[in-house]
């Protein structure tokens, strides 16, 4: 705990406030240049929040669009440091907003970024060069406590490791999703002819999982850090070349920089040369139960963070499949899905059936989206009932007659067409009415043959 609280210098806080607010200012303006906001939130009638978040709605009319770049604007603020507190809480607020009211779109690097705003709120990152030091000049520090970069630092290294653990599955070790990428992707100019070649989808799957596991500790090794970086500044050049992540990548990277010492970043950045000790002397401003909070709420923090990403090895199926644990843990790239949906509306009275086309209210993302989630399939399920109780049918019933491919396998029903999904409450954890994966796929595959060999 001391150790957490000793005097670091306050450069990197500063630096990374800085990049952070611009890369934010300019991913609110692009998402809407680009009418992503307009495609995910303005276009659809029908929204899908998270499970116990349903209340959550999109704002009508353009308000999401007003929203974003009311983003793009906080994230100037951010940037400047003026108002810091303030605005970086209401961007945390914004962002959480419009990441949890629509889920159709999940991205782990948005469920990353209100992470770490929320962080930033209770950083001191404003102390130093920013518009609320040149109007209260009081408040100017040139330390912060330890906890404040390791915290970043923790978080990072979680997010690469996770994605190795991820990644030790029998599909990606087969080169399954990434051979299914890569042929897609032929096209590009220059590179596309060179990416779904033997050679490179061989390296992305090995090269994958051994940067995964190693990068974030080979970051924290001063003796391996300088080469880590650049090796990790390429890696997420390719992906945003190759993959079209939006700002992740150079989100990372800019991430990345707060790795290396205080006094590096001060003298690359900042133009300035100040020594360790002199900030090992220099007094702490905020009171010291603060401090201590801080530091407590970072243990906390980094144990949920340590512990949240492996439930779905507590829940039966492949999770892959099933989508049950793989959000918000980290699982990226790790497959592919197509697929289709129809559902069955059946009159409990009369037995009259009617065939319900889910493109009649939804609209590309989201019909695109709705068959590789069992969660989004039942609530369009709900939706129904309560549309066909409103134009008179007394007890409906849902079915949903689905099909579904995972990374290049022959399809299969992802749910039971048997079952009145109208009917049935959502529970957390294993559901009897989401079909297991075939046993030629994935995991049980893997199992039967080793135990063939045997």
């Amino acid at each position: 705990m001391q150790q957490l609280l000793k005097p670091i210098g306050i450069y990197p806080l500063v630096y990374f406030r800085i990049l952070f607010g611009l890369l934010m200012f300019c991913e609110g303006i692009g998402a809407v240049l680009i009418d992503w906001v307009q495609e995910h939130y303005v276009e659809p009638t029908i929204h899908f929040g998270y499970i116990g978040l349903e209340w959550l709605k999109p704002l009508p009319g353009y308000g999401m669009v007003y929203l974003y770049l009311t983003m793009a604007l906080l994230g100037f603020l951010i940037m400047v440091g003026w108002r810091y507190k303030v605005t970086s809480f209401l961007f945390f607020l914004l962002f959480g907003y419009s990441f949890f009211c629509e889920k159709t779109h999940y991205l782990n690097h948005h469920y990353l970024i209100w992470l770490i705003s929320g962080l930033m709120v209770i950083l001191p990152a404003h102390r130093k060069l920013s518009l609320d030091v040149r109007r209260q000049p009081e408040l100017e520090s040139e330390v912060a406590p330890q906890w404040t970069l390791w915290l970043f630092r923790a978080q990072l290294v979680l997010v690469y490791f996770y994605a190795g653990v991820a990644k030790l599955q029998p599909d990606w070790l087969a080169a399954k999703s990434v051979s299914i990428w890569m042929a897609a992707k032929t096209h590009f100019y220059v590179i596309g002819p060179y990416l779904d070649t033997p050679a490179m989808i061989w390296l992305v799957v090995w090269g994958g999982i051994v940067f995964d596991f190693s990068i974030g500790f080979a970051l924290l090794w001063p003796r391996t850090r300088l080469v880590a970086f650049w090796v990790a500044f390429a890696f997420h050049i390719f992906n945003s070349a190759v993959f079209h992540v939006g700002v992740f990548p150079y989100f990372m990277i800019a991430a990345n920089v707060l790795f290396f010492s205080p006094e590096q970043i001060a003298r690359w950045f900042f133009k300035k040369r100040i020594s360790p000790e002199t900030w090992t002397l220099a007094p702490l401003r905020q009171p010291r139960w603060q401090l201590r909070l801080g530091a407590q709420f970072c243990i906390v923090y980094l144990t949920w963070q340590l512990l949240f990403p492996l439930r779905h090895f507590f829940i039966p199926g492949d999770v892959n499949w099933t989508e049950e644990g793989h959000r918000f843990s980290w699982r990226m790239m790790l497959r592919t899905k197509r697929g289709s949906v129809d559902f069955l509306v059946k009159d409990g009275a009369t037995q009259h059936t009617v065939y319900v086309n889910p493109g009649t209210y939804l609209v590309r993302e989201q019909m695109r989206e709705l068959p590789k989630h069992p969660d989004m399939i039942w609530q369009f399920a709900q939706f129904l009932k309560t549309e066909y109780q409103r134009q008179g049918m007394e007890r409906p019933q849902v079915y949903a007659i689905s099909q579904l491919s995972l990374n290049g396998y022959p399809p299969h029903p992802i749910v039971d067409p048997t079952v009145d999904l109208a009917a049935v409450p959502y529970t957390w954890g294993a559901k009897s009415w989401v079909t297991p994966r075939p046993e030629a796929d994935g995991w049980p595959w893997a199992k039967r043959l080793v135990s063939e060999r045997k």
